[in-house]
C-alpha cells in the first residue's frame, strides 16, 4: 500500500475516534480496567514468586529439619519474619549430622520474642545459635565480626535500626551487648537477635517459656556436590521420620498454594472482565458501522478497497484499544503502590513499580491483552462492514 494511502487512513482513524468521544471513552476505560487488573495481578505473582526464590537462595542452606507439626511455623519465620516458637529433641541433629551426603549441618533454638522477654528491645526473635557448627548467621555478618562471648549478641538489620546508639539493651531481665549487627537479608534473620547457646543457662526458667535442655527448633543442612536434593531429603527423612523436611524448591510451599489460590480468583476475574470488554467492544463497532455504512459505501465507490476499509476501522479499535491499555498500566502499578500503604502482604513482598526488565515485560504483555480482546471484539463488525458492496453500503443507510 502506497505511503500516503496509510497516512491517510491514519489521520481518518484518528478523526473517527474522535466523533464519538464520549462513547469511545467508555471502551478506553473498559480496556483500562482490564488491562489494570491483569497488570496488578501480574505483578503481584511476580512479587511473591521473586521473594519466594531470593528467599530460598538467601537462606544459604539446602535442607531445613523442623518438628512436623511446626512446619507453617518455620516458613513463617525463614520467609516472613513472623516470631515463633517450637522445639525437637536435639538427638536429631547429632543422628543427621554426620550422614554421608551432608556437607554441614547446624541448628537453632527460637525463644520468646523479644517484646515479652524484655522492655527495651522492640519485637523480634530471640535465637540461640551453636557457634562452632553455624554457617547461616556468620554469612550475613562482616568478616571482621568478632565471635560472641558471654553476655553478647548479635541482631538482624531491622532490630538494628530501632536499637540505635543502644549497644546494652537488655534482654530477659539481663544486659547483653550487642557486638555487630547482620546485613539486610529479606528474612526472618533481619528481626532477630541472636545469643550463644551457652548463654541460655543464664535466663531464668520462666523467661524461658517451653523451651528446655536438650531441645532444639530447626536443623539446617548442607549437602556435599554431586549428590541429590530429593534423594538426601529421603534419607534424612528416613532417619529422623517425626520430622517434617523442607528443601531449597518445597521452601514456601503453603504460599505457593495460597497463591494459587489467590491466582485462580485473579485468572477468573480477568477471564470475565475480557469476555465483558469484548462484548463492549463488539457493541461499540456495531453501532459505529451502522452509523457509517454511508460513508464507507461512498469511500468503496472512490476506489477504497475492502483492506482499505478494514484497516480504518480496525486502526480505530488498535487506537482506543492502545490507550486504554496504557492508561490500565499506570493504574495497574498505581495500585501496587497505593495497596502497598494500607495491606501488609504487598509491602512484605517487596512488590514494586520501579522500571525494570521483569515490570516493562509485565506491563507489554497486559497491553497486548487489553488490545487482543479490544480487536477481537470489534473484528465480526468490520469484516461485516468491509464485505459490503458500496452500493448495499449506500442504500441501507
Amino acid at each position: 500500500m502506497p505511503k500516503q494511502i496509510k497516512i491517510s487512513i491514519a489521520r481518518i482513524a484518528l478523526k473517527g475516534v474522535s466523533r464519538k468521544l464520549f462513547r469511545n471513552l467508555v471502551l478506553i476505560l473498559a480496556v483500562g480496567m482490564l488491562v489494570a487488573l491483569l497488570t496488578f495481578a501480574r505483578l503481584f505473582n511476580k512479587a511473591v514468586n521473586d521473594d519466594l526464590e531470593a528467599a530460598n537462595k538467601r537462606l544459604g542452606a539446602d535442607i531445613v529439619m523442623v518438628p512436623v507439626e511446626a512446619m507453617d511455623k518455620a516458613e513463617e519465620f525463614i520467609l516472613e519474619s513472623k516470631e515463633k516458637t517450637f522445639y525437637m529433641d536435639k538427638k536429631i541433629f547429632d543422628e543427621v549430622k554426620n550422614v554421608p551426603g551432608v556437607a554441614a549441618a547446624t541448628y537453632e533454638i527460637y525463644l520468646k520474642t523479644l517484646a515479652s522477654g524484655c522492655c527495651s528491645i522492640v519485637d523480634g526473635q530471640v535465637v540461640a545459635i551453636d557457634q562452632k557448627t553455624d554457617f547461616i548467621v556468620r554469612a550475613w555478618l562482616d568478616e571482621n565480626a568478632p565471635p560472641l562471648k558471654q553476655g553478647e549478641a548479635y541482631v538482624g538489620s531491622y532490630v538494628y535500626e530501632y536499637l540505635g546508639l543502644i549497644d546494652t539493651p537488655t534482654l530477659f531481665g539481663h544486659p547483653v551487648k550487642v557486638v555487630a549487627h547482620l546485613k539486610k537479608s529479606g528474612t526472618g534473620l533481619d528481626h532477630a537477635l541472636f545469643i550463644r547457646q551457652e548463654d541460655l543457662d543464664m535466663v531464668s526458667p520462666a523467661a524461658l517459656g517451653k523451651y528446655n535442655k536438650n531441645k532444639i527448633s530447626l536443623i539446617f543442612i548442607k549437602i556435599k556436590p554431586g549428590y541429590d536434593l530429593d534423594d538426601m531429603a529421603d534419607k534424612l527423612q528416613t532417619i529422623a521420620p517425626t520430622t517434617g523436611i523442607m528443601t531449597r524448591g518445597t521452601l514456601g510451599a503453603s504460599v505457593r498454594a495460597t497463591l494459587s489460590d489467590i491466582t485462580s480468583i485473579f485468572s477468573i476475574t480477568i477471564i470475565i472482565s475480557s469476555v465483558l470488554a469484548i462484548l463492549l467492544a463488539w457493541s461499540t463497532f456495531t453501532a459505529m458501522a451502522n452509523e457509517r455504512q454511508r460513508e464507507v459505501g461512498i469511500l468503496r465507490a472512490i476506489g477504497a478497497q475492502r483492506r482499505h476499509i478494514f484497516e480504518l476501522f480496525l486502526g480505530e479499535a488498535l487506537i482506543i484499544s492502545f490507550f486504554g491499555g496504557l492508561l490500565g498500566v499506570v493504574l495497574g502499578h498505581e495500585l501496587i503502590s497505593f495497596l502497598a500503604a494500607d495491606f501488609h502482604i504487598i509491602k512484605e513482598l517487596h512488590a514494586t513499580t520501579a522500571i525494570t526488565p521483569g515490570n516493562i515485560l509485565v506491563s507489554l504483555e497486559a497491553l497486548g491483552v487489553g488490545i487482543l480482546v479490544c480487536l477481537t471484539g470489534a473484528l465480526l463488525p468490520v469484516i461485516r462492514l468491509a464485505n459490503m458492496e458500496p452500493l448495499q453500503a449506500i442504500k441501507e443507510e
